[in-house]
């Protein structure tokens, strides 16, 4: 599956609450997880607006995907000033991955995620409300140092039901919302 670019992935309004929500978290710093992949400012696995936003969200990625899907976790992520994404892939849980911009300053300037190969990948470049669906674990992907003051993301992760993955519904957890079982 090639990588698949949506312009406005949710409503305005919807946005709005999803961009103040997150402005509001990255004013307060407290009970925030360190980031062991990158440097980020802000990281958190399970944010339960986030886990809403995947889980309603679903659907729309079906479509996209043409597969049922279960979803797995969200991965809520700010980068600031100097902060990068290291190039990877991802593990089982994210057969499917939305990366979606939920605001940035400047809001003018994209912060560009790359998907493919190391010597031939493809620049996606995000605003707010961008969201790029790609399979994770099949294509490495990254982002090079960030300029921004900050660029705020959420990772949203899906398996095919049907596929070798689909064990890892919820991120193996009871239901969407918990904590990251260990």
């Amino acid at each position: 599956m090639k990588p698949l670019f949506i312009k406005e992935f949710v409503p305005k309004q919807i946005f709005n609450i999803l961009n103040s929500y997150s402005i509001i978290k990255y004013s307060n710093l407290k009970n925030i997880e360190p980031c062991s992949q990158s440097n980020s400012l802000i990281t958190q696995y399970a944010d339960p607006l986030m886990e809403t936003l995947m889980d309603m969200s679903t659907g729309v990625i079906e479509q996209n995907v043409g597969k049922k899907l279960f979803p797995t976790y969200s991965f809520f992520r700010i980068y600031d000033k100097g902060s990068d994404l290291p190039i990877h892939v991802d593990r089982p849980s994210c057969e499917y991955t939305v990366a979606l911009c939920l605001g940035c300053e400047p809001a003018d300037k994209p912060y560009n995620i790359y998907v493919g190969e190391e010597d031939k990948s493809s620049a996606f470049e995000m605003f707010p409300n961008n969201a790029l669906i790609f399979q994770g674990m099949e294509n490495l992907h990254w982002r090079e140092e960030c300029h921004h003051d900050h660029f705020i993301t959420v990772f949203l992760h899906y398996v095919d039901q049907e596929g070798k993955y689909s064990e890892h519904k919820y991120d193996k957890r009871d239901q969407l919302g918990l904590d990251k079982v260990k």
